[in-house]
This record gives structure tokens, C-alpha cells and sequence, in this order.
């Protein structure tokens, strides 16, 4: 199986303290990303999280789901996952301060192409990116107005 990276960064006027807060609350994720339908924490260990895509694309409605594990994470700076069963993926979220009110995010996220997916591989990769970019542009109007809030 082949493995693909996707990677996103975008500006947004908000410190890195406040969007690594907003990104931590994983069960908010599908608030902002067009792809995931739902995420769940579990419980008894907070550090594994379900996950559901959903999604019609390239003429097929595709979903998928994987538990993730997050690995540590280092406070205001970056949060990381590998899934542990379902679909394999793994990715980062790095938030770099651009000065006292924004910062600059970059979201990687590696996974398997699926083998269904096969035949699109490479016009998944820019779909992808695509639809991460989108992910980070409502990421930044939902941190902004979580920030005010808070």
C-alpha cells in the first residue's frame, strides 16, 4: 500500500495558545472540517478518540473510521495522532507564534490510500489539500470567535 502526505498551512489572527486550545477539543473538529462527520472521546482513555469521515467525492460517497491514539502533545505548540486500527493514518498539527495575537498553522496529515481510491491516488492528493486548506480556513473564523468567548 502507498502511503500519501497532505499538508495545509494558513495565517490566522489568533495566538498559538488560543488555536492549540480550540484544536485540542477534538469532538469540535467536525465544527470545521468538511470531512469528518464525528469524532468521540473515549472515556475511560482520553488520549484514544473514534473517528467517522464522511464524504461524496470523485463520484462515490465515501466513509470511513479509525481509532486514534494522540500522542503527547507539546502545550500551545503541536498536537499529533497515528491511528491504531481502521483507516491508517497518521499527521500533526504545528502552530508556530507570528507575534502576541497570530500564528501560523500547518496541518500534515499522512495516510494509505485506500484501495478503492486506488485508481484516483494522484488527483487525491491536491482534493485533499484542498479540502484541508478549506478545513483551516473555517478553523481560523471558528478560533477567532471561540477566542473572543473565552
Amino acid at each position: 500500500m502507498e502511503w500519501q502526505d497532505c499538508t495545509a498551512k494558513m495565517e490566522i489572527d489568533v495566538p498559538a495558545s488560543v488555536a492549540y486550545k480550540c484544536y485540542s477539543d477534538r469532538e469540535a473538529i467536525p465544527n470545521w472540517m468538511p470531512f469528518i462527520s464525528s469524532v468521540q472521546v473515549l472515556e475511560d482513555k482520553p488520549d484514544l478518540s473514534r473517528w467517522s469521515l464522511k464524504y461524496n467525492a470523485f463520484g462515490r460517497d465515501l466513509e470511513y473510521s479509525w481509532l486514534a491514539r494522540n500522542m503527547q502533545p507539546i502545550p500551545d505548540q503541536k498536537i499529533h495522532w497515528r491511528s491504531l486500527e481502521g483507516l491508517p493514518n497518521r499527521g500533526a498539527v504545528r502552530f508556530y507564534p507570528k507575534g502576541p495575537s497570530s500564528c501560523l498553522i500547518e496541518l500534515t496529515v499522512s495516510y494509505e490510500v485506500p484501495q478503492l481510491l486506488a485508481p484516483v491516488a494522484s488527483a487525491l492528493q491536491p482534493f485533499l489539500e484542498n479540502l484541508l486548506k478549506s478545513g483551516l480556513d473555517r478553523f481560523a473564523k471558528y478560533a477567532k470567535s471561540s477566542g473572543s468567548t473565552r
